[in-house]
């Protein structure tokens, strides 16, 4: 069957066999005829977390799955529902093949819908980080990462660009470490992290007022001398040793 929606990872927790025993049997085939592809990860990897409805229900906090299906229980007792955040739904103990292709496709559907808003999300909070940046300059408290290498056109392909995605590729930097490490102005560093091809695969976070800058990068390389006499003296210590260590 053709995939329409993208592939969805999902962890079940169930520990009464005769029911592990149904979903599992169940899920092999639901899975091949799913508008998803899925596959079976960790629980704290997981988009999709099945749990038993009879076990103590467990708090929000401790369910980071965006999707919970409970499978029996009382279903009036289950957080059941969906909001821009979750969605929750139950299955009755002796669901069938057409009831779990169907609960699959529906969390998939949402989750569609909401990997689409998370990626909103991100995107609105690195405009407003860079809107930050520019107004507050070498003080702004964000940090910036990238998360792959991205390819600069002809004009921003410069000695010094490279050297600041060479920083921002080692980890999450704040303005003031990527203008010492690099030499770069605010200026020229805003308009970099303008481009396109830059925010797409820019991430920031947002550094305390406790929290110190990047360590200082070490550029400097040991004097080729410095290493030969390094070299001689172990050489003159193992001689003099007769050649033990």
């Amino acid at each position: 069957m053709a995939r329409t929606i993208g592939e969805v990872s999902l962890a079940a927790e169930l520990w009464t066999p005769a029911v592990q025993q149904r979903f599992e049997s169940l899920f092999a085939v639901a899975a091949r005829k799913s508008l998803s592809g899925w596959r079976q990860v960790p629980r704290h990897s997981a988009e999709v977390l099945v749990l038993e409805g009879f076990a103590p229900l467990i708090s929000k906090d401790e369910t980071k799955a965006p999707c919970v299906v409970y499978v029996g229980g009382e279903a009036s007792t289950q957080p059941l529902g969906r909001s821009s955040q979750g969605w929750a739904a139950h299955l009755d103990v002796d669901f069938t093949l057409s009831d779990l292709i169907d609960m699959l496709d529906r969390a998939a559907v949402f989750l569609m819908d909401w990997r689409a808003r998370q990626k909103a999300s991100v995107t609105l909070t690195l405009q407003r980080a860079l809107e930050e940046l520019q107004q507050q300059g070498l003080d702004c408290m964000h940090r910036f990462q990238l998360r792959s290498w991205v390819a600069l056109p002809g004009s921003a392909n410069t000695a010094q660009n490279m050297r600041v995605l060479a920083l921002l590729s080692r980890g999450p930097i704040d303005a003031k470490s990527i203008s010492d490490h690099s030499g770069i102005e605010m200026p020229q560093l805003f308009t970099l992290m303008s481009l396109p091809q830059v925010q797409a695969v820019l991430r920031c976070s947002l550094r305390s007022s406790q929290e110190p800058s990047a360590a200082p990068i070490s550029t400097k390389t040991q004097p080729a001398t410095s290493v030969t006499r390094q070299w001689v003296s172990k050489l003159t210590g193992w001689i003099a040793r007769g050649g033990r260590s």
